[in-house]
């Protein structure tokens, strides 16, 4: 199952869920105690977190021997294409960037998340991680 044949009302229900893991994770308690003071079962937390991982992980190209597998069409497109730079604005240096707003520790690497971070830049930080 991936994410584009989900049906509207499951979409839904998964969003919910990874909201209710992002607003877990972000509160700094521990599962067991946020679960409890927002009257969510645990088991239930751990089945939706079990889940949206499985879910994330099918998205993720596959790789063989720790080597990301593309197809020919995909090889050809890289060795073909000219390099393209994108132009990037750096954020207003007037923002204090000095405390992050949320640390991750996944396995051996640590994340550093600031206010402003966007959902796409957390998703491919997310992705990044997960491929090592």
């Amino acid at each position: 199952m991936n994410l584009s044949s989900l049906t509207p009302d499951k979409q839904v229900k998964l969003q919910y869920w990874l909201d209710v893991i992002r607003q877990c994770r972000a509160s700094g308690l521990t599962n067991q105690i946020w679960c409890e003071q927002h009257d969510i079962s645990l088991k239930s937390y751990y089945y939706w977190l079990s889940k949206i991982r499985k879910l994330a992980l099918e998205e993720l190209p596959r790789k063989k021997n720790g080597i990301h597998m593309c197809t020919d069409q995909q090889s050809t497109a890289l060795t073909e294409s000219p390099a393209e730079f994108a132009e990037l604005s750096l954020p207003d240096r007037n923002i204090s960037r000095s405390t992050p707003a949320a640390i991750l520790h996944i396995r051996s690497i640590t994340v550093e998340l600031y206010e402003g971070t966007s959902a796409q830049m957390l998703e491919n930080i997310l992705k990044a991680v997960q491929s090592c």
